[in-house]
């Protein structure tokens, strides 16, 4: 399956992020809303998970690296975070499924 090793973060984030899109795809088909719930869901989980696995350890890079990262999350300068976000974010964008790429690209990119 896309050259994926089967690990314990393709068992659980994946899952969730194809259920979150096919919820999305679902209620936009039956023109229902979910009024951004998925879209939180997707924010507080799938962006944690892409901040604490792209974080370098803190004993070699400090207090520094970590403010410098903390500050790219906000200015929009760590791509593999903001571009699902900002994406599920805007009415009717929202079906394309960002979280289920955004997890696939992460978990290829590393391996």
């Amino acid at each position: 399956m896309l050259g994926l090793k089967f690990t314990p973060e393709v068992f659980c984030m994946l899952p969730l992020a194809i259920g979150l899109d096919a919820v999305g795809i679902v209620l936009f088909c039956l023109g229902w809303d979910d009024f951004g719930m998925t879209d939180m869901i997707g924010i507080a989980t799938i962006n944690m998970w892409l901040i604490i696995r792209n974080k370098k350890p803190r004993n070699a890079r400090g207090r520094k690296g970590a403010l410098e990262e903390l500050s790219k999350l906000f200015t929009g300068n760590s791509t593999k975070i903001s571009i699902p976000t900002f994406g599920e974010l805007i009415p009717y964008v929202g079906v394309v499924p960002f979280w289920t790429l955004s997890v696939l690209f992460n978990l290829i990119d590393t391996e």
